[in-house]
């Protein structure tokens, strides 16, 4: 189930309590980055245009937000989060970083490629070669 608030973010109610095995630093970073967004949670409807439907679903998405940062803790003693929290981890942002760095040097290899379909040709060879995801 997702809900749209005003400021424009659907939200899935399911991701929330649906488990993801992680161990416990990358479940316990996941509780500590999502914990510290709980005050910004707060005050969406006082920064945005409300609606009355905006409204109810900003107090159900909070409170189910507030209920399942409360179970968090006690995931994380067992190396598990809600895959709301943690589908992108911090292996996941190392991945992108090295994908980053084999883009640049990528591009740098094929800057010399005049031919502009010979180059997205070899360019789209190379991306797929070093795809993270």
């Amino acid at each position: 189930m997702r809900l749209k608030l005003d400021n424009g973010i659907n939200y899935d109610i399911n991701a929330m309590f649906t488990l993801n095995k992680v161990n416990r630093g990358e479940a316990w970073a996941a509780f500590k980055g999502n914990f510290s967004a709980w005050p910004k949670g707060l005050v969406i409807p006082l920064e945005h245009k409300t609606t009355t439907r905006g409204l109810l679903s900003w107090l159900v998405v909070f409170t189910l937000y507030t209920v399942s940062l409360l179970i968090l803790p006690l995931l994380c003693l067992f190396g598990y989060s809600t895959y709301a929290y943690s589908f992108f981890t911090k292996s996941d942002a190392e991945k992108l970083k090295q994908y980053k760095s084999d883009l640049k040097r990528v591009y740098s290899e094929l800057s010399n490629i005049e031919d502009q379909v010979e180059y997205k040709k070899r360019l789209k060879e190379e991306i797929t070669k070093i795809k993270p995801f």
